[in-house]
């Protein structure tokens, strides 16, 4: 008896009647594992879930005011309000790391489909932004 609790101390059950509860122990460990790896797939997921989501009914109609597609299929996407900010009366985003600058004619007048800001672009190139509940 003390031997088998002597052995046991490493945190390993060395005994026939605790691994069982070594294994649910495991399990309990790789199912929480899996559920975080699938919430952090699904957070790297949402640029293009939201582009998917809106791109039928809002974004392949949004066009820049030289009649230009805002969308090439990918590269819109809703903005939190924290990246989008005014500066010396110039509207700016934060993309690719960096805050970019809007220029005036890239600000389009549509309505938001769900009254947040906006944003198509490719890199720190800026193709059209929405202010959330259109301009």
């Amino acid at each position: 008896m003390l031997a088998a609790a002597v052995v046991g101390i490493g945190g390993l059950p060395m005994r026939d009647d605790n691994i069982g509860s070594f294994v649910n122990c495991f399990g309990s460990y790789a199912r929480s594992a899996l559920l975080l790896s699938s919430c952090v797939f699904s957070f790297l997921a949402l640029p293009a879930a939201a582009h998917d989501r809106y791109h039928a009914e809002f974004y392949s109609r949004w066009v820049t005011r030289d009649g230009i597609s805002c969308c090439n299929a990918k590269d819109c996407q809703p903005i939190d309000d924290a990246n989008v900010r005014v500066r010396n009366q110039t509207v700016e985003v934060y993309v690719e790391g960096e805050w970019v600058p809007v220029a005036p004619e890239k600000i389009r007048p549509y309505e938001a489909p769900d009254m947040h800001s906006h944003v198509c672009h490719m890199g720190r190139i800026i193709f059209c932004f929405v202010f959330g509940g259109g301009a």
